[in-house]
């Protein structure tokens, strides 16, 4: 159960109920709008007045108290919530990371071996090379608390880059972080694939990943697992996580149930064949003509990975008939519904090591993937950058400064802000609030383009330790977006122009790495 105390108090700020499009839409006078947040917030000091009596770690159908919070959470505002969790957090944060920057112990990883899994479309089914299998491999025997559970800010480990001379000053820290965002959504690891949606290119969610129904593993529950405390390590730390999820992940992660539409946002045609069969029953149609039409369909589904398996036993042989439907569709709908329940529950189990489950709970679906992935980074979150930005060497009245401003307002779009953000700080999502920022962002003068005639033929230069980038006094807008685009686009990773006398790949692949099934090829 949650701790008792005091409530939190609630004040909604009049700007924040102007800027809600959905109230304002309504027409509502703010007489009514007051009547309605005065209910909100007495049934939101009600429910936490309630808390410490309820225990939401429990499953779904174990208490009526707390199914009842569950069912009624997205009423709640979030700042009280967001009161509690912190609460939480600090009072099971690793004691070794208070009142420090903490930076956890090294860990060597090798980039070389890493990007040599994408670089020939292999997957490592051994977790062994991509950076997230080295760091399982590394981490999965370390104290969880001293690892994970600890401060907003603070650092997980060092990243040692094996044969480069980069020192981890924290570039090299989120640039692994990133690194192991997209490889966990990629072929290079078994664990997540594009969504059925987005093979086909039709319906929502085509650039979502769902998990890969068929690894189902102990090894593939160990990283599962291990990725779950991940999702917990952005919520302690701050660092938001390049992870692109839809629903039907998420809401597992706070017992929430999966409903039949979360399925068909992943995969537009999974519950298709319920429809006719539905449609003929109430059409009457004789049992003769109804086993007629739908002798082609059998018990059998396909996953979103692509694979056909039977719904029953020896269900390829048995067709759907007038006598067997409603067991059709039952089936056909819980094996759906609960397609992703294996992965899911790792998952959570992860992230349950990590932060308290019973207070997660408390929060939806959607606030609990914007406390993990934010929002990437969007125009609004330019004038939020802007306050959060210092000069060197220049100012912000400076032409070729105010050039930088209109690029990331008015040229780039949010893809393109996003690498520029990994560009220069090793990471592609800023910070939901500007408390959260662990450095400023600062632009520098660039040097070696001062005394030419020419800066517009430099390209910028970035210190993601440092979250800072040099950048050349170009002569228009368009000259300064080429060069930045391609230094990003060239540049997208730790890239340090000098390796150590050791540099190479540490990890070598076997045999068996190079003859093992690859998931490049299913339209990823």
């Amino acid at each position: 159960p949650l701790p008792a105390g005091p409530s939190p108090r609630l004040e909604i700020p009049k700007a924040a109920i102007q800027g809600c499009t959905d109230l304002t839409s309504l027409g509502l006078t703010r007489v009514h709008i007051d009547v309605q947040i005065s209910m909100l917030k007495e049934m939101t000091r009600m429910l936490l007045a309630a808390l410490p009596f309820t225990d939401l770690s429990l499953p779904h159908g174990f208490s009526s108290l707390s199914d009842g919070v569950r069912k009624v959470r997205q009423l709640i505002f979030t700042h009280p919530k967001i009161m509690l969790l912190e609460d939480s957090l600090a009072k099971t944060v690793y004691r070794g990371a208070v009142g420090v920057k903490y930076v956890g112990e090294g860990i060597d990883l090798d980039v070389i071996a890493a990007g040599n899994v994408t670089l020939k479309r292999q997957t490592d089914h051994k977790a062994r090379r991509t950076l997230f299998g080295q760091l399982y491999q590394q981490l999965k025997h370390k104290s969880i608390d001293r690892v994970f559970k600890i401060g907003p800010n603070h650092r997980a480990f060092k990243a040692n880059y094996i044969g480069m001379n980069a020192i981890d000053a924290g570039g090299p820290y989120r640039d692994a972080i990133e690194t192991i965002c997209r490889e966990v959504q990629s072929p290079a690891l078994p664990l997540f694939i594009r969504t059925p949606n987005g093979r086909m290119d039709a319906g929502l969610n085509r650039d979502s990943f769902v998990p890969r129904t068929s690894s189902k593993s102990l090894l593939h529950a160990a990283l599962y697992e291990f990725l779950g405390r991940f999702f917990g390590l952005a919520i302690r730390t701050r660092f938001l996580m390049n992870f692109n999820f839809p629903s039907i992940v998420w809401k597992p992660l706070v017992g929430d149930p999966v409903a039949d539409q979360d399925v068909k946002n992943v995969d537009k045609t999974a519950l298709t064949s319920i429809q006719p069969i539905q449609a003929l029953v109430l059409q009457g149609v004789s049992e003769e003509d109804f086993d007629s039409q739908f002798k082609e369909i059998t018990f059998t589904y396909c996953q979103c990975d692509g694979k056909v398996v039977p719904l029953v036993k020896r269900g390829a042989s048995i067709s759907v008939t007038r006598m067997n439907y409603k067991s059709y569709i039952d089936k056909l709908r819980e094996a759906r519904l609960s397609e992703f329940e294996f992965h899911c529950s790792a998952i959570r189990k992860g992230l349950g090591q990590v932060v308290p489950l019973s207070t997660l709970s408390l929060f939806t679906w959607k606030e609990l993937e914007m406390m993990v992935c934010g929002q990437g980074v969007t125009t609004k979150h330019i004038p939020s950058l802007k306050r959060m930005t210092s000069y060197s060497g220049c100012s912000p009245n400076d032409p070729h400064v105010k050039f930088f401003w209109k690029m990331m307002e008015d040229v780039f779009d949010d893809s393109q802000r996003a690498k520029f953000i990994s560009f220069t700080w090793g990471r592609s999502r800023l910070p939901q609030s500007e408390k959260d920022y662990e450095q400023k962002f600062k632009i520098a003068s660039h040097n070696a383009s001062e005394a030419s005639d020419d800066p517009d033929s430099f390209f910028p230069l970035a210190h993601t330790c440092f979250f800072q980038i040099d950048l050349p006094r170009y002569s228009s807008v368009e000259a300064m977006t080429r060069r930045v685009v391609w230094a990003m686009e060239s540049c997208a990773s730790i890239d340090d122009d000098s390796y150590s006398s050791s540099a190479g790949s540490r990890i070598h692949e076997s045999a068996e790495d190079e003859a093992a099934e690859s998931y490049w090829d299913e339209g990823f």
